[in-house]
C-alpha cells in the first residue's frame, strides 16, 4: 500500500497533475523541502533526465493512482469496531451500533 506523508502528498500531486512531458528543473527543485523529494528519488517515483529535469516515472504514476484509489470501506460493516474503541467506556453495549 502506498503511504504518503503530509510532505510527500503535495510533491507527488504536483508531478502527477502536470503534463506528462513536464520536467522540474534543478532550480525549481531546490525551492522545495528536500525530504519528500529525496524519498521520491529513493522510491524511484521521480528520476532526472539530463538537460530537461526531474520527471514522474511509471512507478510514480502507479503510486499516485494507488494512493487515490485505496478503498476504505469494510467488507462487513456489521463487524465490531476496532478493539481500540472500548464501547463500555462510553456507556454503550454491543447492541448500540449506530446509535448516537
Amino acid at each position: 500500500m502506498t503511504r504518503l506523508s503530509n510532505r510527500q502528498y503535495p510533491m507527488l500531486q504536483m508531478f502527477a497533475k502536470a503534463a506528462p512531458s513536464w520536467h522540474m528543473t534543478i532550480e525549481q527543485a531546490q525551492k522545495f523541502d528536500q525530504r519528500p523529494f529525496r524519498s521520491m528519488l529513493i522510491q524511484e517515483w521521480v528520476r532526472y533526465r539530463p538537460g530537461k529535469g526531474f520527471y514522474l516515472t511509471e512507478k510514480g504514476y502507479d503510486a499516485w493512482e494507488e494512493f487515490k484509489g485505496t478503498k476504505i470501506l469494510r467488507h462487513d460493516p456489521r463487524a465490531p469496531l476496532t478493539a481500540y474503541f472500548d464501547m463500555r467506556a462510553y456507556g454503550l453495549d454491543h447492541k448500540s451500533r449506530g446509535a448516537a
